[in-house]
């Protein structure tokens, strides 16, 4: 499944291959001042310490990697990785089709993260403005705040340690006849809460929710099986 979002992201770096052929990879300094974007094709963009880059960094081949205390534009990479540091703040969206995102603790992100063959993981502090998507991966949540909704179809969801997700959780896609799949979990746990709804949009799709040490759905669960455990 691909979404209009990284059919646009894989468009724009095909883009890049087609009029400027770069193939290295970018490297920002330390306390470096970017007042544009930065783009390459066969390469990683590497983002130092207490950066500031007024634009996208976007790569094709290759990984993101933003060091502490820098403000960064949007980050999209198609294969490779994205990884931010600690105290980051981040004005645009970020993702990428086959790799994992990875936020350190107190990354602000004003924009959606999204993944397709790769999970999410966010550290304690964490806040994103809009949605957490993925398509094939899980996504982990550790004291994060999330403003908008959190959805994937094969993965699984973990918040602990006191996140909150403002939206729903979606668990889109539909079942298959062919074989029996592992059911899909989504735990809440240690204080953390969901103030939307938990929607199952396939009812033959085998989902639980678990909900323990005090996690809790202010909204509905849909379509899924709930297990509330002690601790």
């Amino acid at each position: 499944m691909r979404n209009a979002r990284y059919l646009a992201i894989f468009a724009a770096c095909t883009l890049l291959v087609i009029g400027c052929g770069v193939n290295k990879s970018i490297r920002i300094a330390d306390g470096e001042t970017v007042n544009s974007g930065k783009a390459t094709v066969n390469g990683n963009v590497f983002i130092g310490v207490d950066c500031t880059v007024r634009g996208d960094c976007r790569t094709v081949n290759g990984g993101v990697t933003v060091g502490s205390g820098s403000e960064v534009g949007g980050l999209q990479s198609v294969n490779g990785s994205i990884k931010i540091a600690e105290n980051v703040s981040v004005n645009g969206e970020v993702g990428t089709v086959n790799g994992s995102i990875r936020l350190a603790e107190n990354v602000s992100i004003e924009g959606d993260v999204e993944t397709v063959n790769g999970s999410v993981f966010c550290k304690a502090g964490s806040v994103t403005s809009d949605d957490i998507t993925t398509v094939n991966g899980s996504i982990h949540l550790a004291r994060t705040e999330v403003g908008g909704n959190l959805g994937t179809v094969n993965g699984s969801v973990t918040l602990e340690d006191n996140s909150r997700v403002s939206g729903n959780i979606l668990i889109k896609g539909k079942s298959t006849r062919y074989g029996k799949k592992k059911a899909i979990e989504i735990t809440i746990s240690s204080g953390s809460v969901v103030e939307g709804d938990v929607i199952v949009r396939d009812s033959k799709r085998k989902v639980k929710v678990i909900l323990s040490g005090g996690g809790k759905v202010l909204g509905e669960i849909q379509n899924a099986e709930v297990i509330e455990q002690d601790s």
